[in-house]
């Protein structure tokens, strides 16, 4: 292809400046940007004909750009190809087939790449888990186990096991579309979670020496994972005692008590023989045999250990603050980073009574409570999402985490993905799962640096708009000014591939569609546009973008390799121009 190092200087040259003008013309995603808005849609693609439809349902997909936009919100993205099969479905029957799917599960990936390789890394799952979310069919619910993993979180950061993630992983997706209280039971019994919060060989407390059962588990399992710190109404919003203040829900003699049933758990045979792909036994001989007491609930003593844990978990998964408190993260974690307490409410409803009906009839759920299905079919159907309420509200709309971007720009070009192939010294390759990735990111797949997760459901942001309107933005608190340029620089080095020798890349995009429209760039923008912002950029911003990526001279090409040469180079500076946009960011 002759001196690459000249072409990609130039090339990234004209990047730079496409991404700068990106920014200029329309604001940055950063703290500085406006609170949660989107600007008024702009210019509509090349229209596919819609079939003529007689269904009056709010949540009827009757364009490409509303296709776009739903599928985006429900998966990781979507390519021309779903986008035009959505258009004319209601929104609703999309979702009963996603419900219908199987799960694509991880640990036999995992379990054959570390027969193969002779290692067992924790990031071999986060590796398993991208092939899986880029090509994987059951898209809502590999979404739903990245945002059960943000709730729930177990970080390899603690865990060096890739067995024992994958595991864990596969709990989340088994149980995505399940209830609350099945999953709650079945994530408490996984050696990593055990690991990861210190209950796994917690012994019971020994008057004689002063040991105290670990008390780390009970009490995140009430404060993350179940019902926060204060009581709430069903709409989220808190309680407020006669002082005006938030009435606090437990003390520190519940953990206590509490800390008690989570005692006795080890391996197979014995506290110590851990095998990370089974759950965990809990063995009575170290289990507390004293009375548990709790949130006004006492397990009588002499009660053995998975009797104990069946009490409290039941107890637990009733309390009147599990539907709002777990309702508003899921909302945040697909469709509002400040979600409204009306919306809350309803999606705390579904949660509640297992049930969800939507506007065409079709029924969700399956009548239990805390059912997944019901409450996942209320946050995505919410009629406001769709009748324009949201879209035209500044202080409503989701800032989408960085992996969001990646996964969405991979399935949106039918990326190829191996990232468990080994890259540089033996490692699995480039997929965002090292620690400079996370760090370069600011987010990797199962990476939290803390239990707390990436960023806390309740973050106003000091020094910008939405912190002025006392917003909650999770993702601001790692998507910044000082991390937005590092993490499109490293978004870059996977769009722009022609860069790169492709040998060693693990993510390889097919532009083959786009470079044909490359001496078209008014239909060229529009087509990426539907694609990466479901028809939501101005019709300015489309003009200049096509206009500055006319400067790259197809014409003046000498043979058939420079050519092509210049019409990648003009889809992939469109592409960054666009990802750098707000309209890609922060998503209604």
């Amino acid at each position: 292809m002759g001196d690459r190092t000249d072409k990609g200087k130039w090339k990234i040259s004209l990047i730079s400046a496409m991404v700068f003008i990106a920014g200029c013309s329309g604001g940055s995603s950063g703290e500085d940007s406006a609170p949660i808005s989107s600007p008024t849609p702009g210019g509509t693609p090349t229209p596919t004909p819609t079939p003529p439809q007689t269904s009056t349902s709010v949540t009827m997909l009757n364009s490409r750009e509303e296709a776009a936009r739903f599928l985006a919100t429900m998966s990781y993205g979507a390519s021309i190809e779903e986008i035009d099969a959505a258009v004319g479905r209601d929104a609703a029957d999309l979702l009963a087939a996603e419900f219908s799917k199987s799960p694509t599960l991880i640990l036999p990936t995992v379990q054959a790449f570390i027969e193969a390789e002779g290692t067992d890394r924790s990031r071999g799952a986060a590796a398993a888990f991208h092939n899986s979310v880029v090509t994987g069919d059951d898209q809502l619910r590999q979404r739903m186990v990245f945002a059960l993993s943000q709730i729930f979180v177990v970080s390899s950061n603690v865990s060096n096991s890739s067995t024992g993630m994958a595991y864990y992983v596969d709990r989340l997706s088994e149980n995505a579309f399940g209830t609350y209280r099945e999953l709650i039971e079945d994530i408490t019994y996984t050696p990593n979670m055990g690991e990861f919060l210190t209950y796994l060989r917690n012994l019971p407390g020994d008057p004689e020496t002063g040991r105290v059962p670990d008390e780390n588990y009970a009490r995140e399992i009430l404060q993350l994972f179940s019902i926060g710190l204060f009581e709430l109404n069903n709409d989220g919003t808190p309680v407020l005692g006669g002082d005006g203040e938030p009435i606090e829900l437990y003390t520190n003699e519940d953990i206590s008590g509490l800390a008690r049933v989570f005692t006795g758990f080890g391996g197979v045979t014995n506290l110590f023989d851990i095998d990370r792909a089974q759950p965990m036994n809990i063995f009575d001989r170290n289990h507390s045999q004293l009375e548990k007491s709790f949130l006004g609930l006492t397990i009588p003593e002499g009660t053995n250990g998975d009797e104990s844990v069946s009490l409290a978990l039941d107890h637990i998964s009733n309390h009147d603050n599990v539907g709002p408190f777990i309702a508003r993260q899921l909302i945040q974690r697909f469709t509002e980073s400040n979600p409204p307490p009306e919306y809350v409410g309803r999606v705390a409803t579904a949660f509640n009574t297992g049930i969800y009906v939507a506007d065409n009839g079709r029924q969700f759920g399956s009548s239990q409570r805390g059912n997944f299905e019901a409450t996942l079919a209320a946050i995505l159907l919410e009629p406001d999402l769709f009748n324009g309420n949201a879209r035209s509200n500044d202080e409503r709309g989701k800032v989408r985490e960085p992996l969001l971007h990646l996964i969405h720009w991979a399935r949106a070009f039918d990326v190829e993905v191996d990232a468990l192939r080994p890259g540089e010294a033996g490692f699995p390759g480039r997929s965002f799962i090292t620690q400079s990735d996370n760090g370069r990111f600011s987010q990797a797949f199962f990476r939290s640096p803390s239990v707390f997760n990436f960023y806390r459901p309740g973050y106003v942001a000091p020094g910008t708009l939405s912190g002025e309107n006392n917003l909650t933005v999770p993702e601001l608190q790692i998507y910044n000014e000082g991390s937005f340029i590092p993490a499109m620089n490293y978004m870059t080095s996977y769009v722009t591939q022609s860069l790169f020798n492709r040998d060693y890349q693990n993510y390889l995009a097919d532009y083959s569609d786009e470079i044909e429209l490359a001496d078209q760039p008014e239909a060229l923008v529009d087509r990426l546009d539907l694609l990466l912002t479901a028809g939501r950029l101005p019709d300015d911003v489309k003009a200049e973008i096509a206009e500055i990526i006319s400067l790259v001279e197809i014409s003046d090409a000498t043979d058939a390799e420079t050519e092509n040469e210049a019409r990648l180079t003009r889809v992939e500076a469109a592409i960054l121009a666009i990802i750098a946009r707000p309209e890609f960011v922060v998503w209604n």
